[in-house]
């Protein structure tokens, strides 16, 4: 999944693309009316666009995810200047298979979160709607929100966390709370266009 930022109210007819927000930003390379910002091995962090209409994206949009033709401009733009543009999945249906109060804060929950991978995936939190059993959106390592907090794998008090649970106001959608699935989502993507 790649999501666009539109930016079109202070900046007109741009746009901020989130490719993979654990690559380290070392360089940036310009090309036509883009920006992208790259590591070392000129992995794709993430991209700045400043013609939205050159790339097919509506500025009445705001957080949302880029549809194969809007991927396949940028790709064709980032292989003609020698970059890797991968995807990753960033806000994805887990199964909390487990839930155990943090060592450390009674206010905080050590979660075991089933992906369909192979092996579940930890993560802290302190909402108190994430029972064992539910199936909800969590923000994978690489994503980026709505609001520009970069997930990235940490350590909460000496605990490792590896994603965070996502609620509707994370991904910028004007409703309350976390977003539940059922178990036939567990390990698919939340679509920002069609799951909401």
């Amino acid at each position: 999944m790649i999501i666009c930022n539109v930016l079109n109210e202070n900046f007109a007819n741009t746009s901020i693309v989130f490719v993979d927000s654990n690559i380290d930003n070392k360089n940036k390379i310009y090309g036509d009316k883009i920006v992208f910002f790259v590591d070392k091995n000129n992995n794709i962090s993430s991209i700045n666009i400043l013609d939205n209409n050159k790339y097919l994206i509506d500025n009445n949009n705001k957080f949302f995810k880029l549809n194969e033709d809007q991927i396949n401009i940028i790709k064709k733009e980032s292989e003609r200047l020698g970059l890797n543009l991968n995807e990753i999945k960033m806000f994805q249906y887990g199964k909390i298979i487990k839930r155990t109060v943090h060592p450390k804060s009674d206010k905080l929950f050590v979660l075991d979160v089933d992906f369909n991978e192979e092996k579940t995936t930890q993560i802290i939190t302190n909402t108190l709607e994430t029972l064992e059993g539910e199936v909800c959106v969590f923000a994978r390592i690489g994503a980026t929100t709505f609001a520009g907090l970069e997930i990235v794998s940490g350590k909460v008090m000496n605990v490792e966390s590896n994603g965070m649970v996502t609620s509707y106001k994370t991904l910028g959608i004007n409703k309350e709370g976390l977003i539940f699935g059922n178990d036939a989502k567990v390990g698919q993507e939340f679509d920002l266009c069609q799951d909401i």
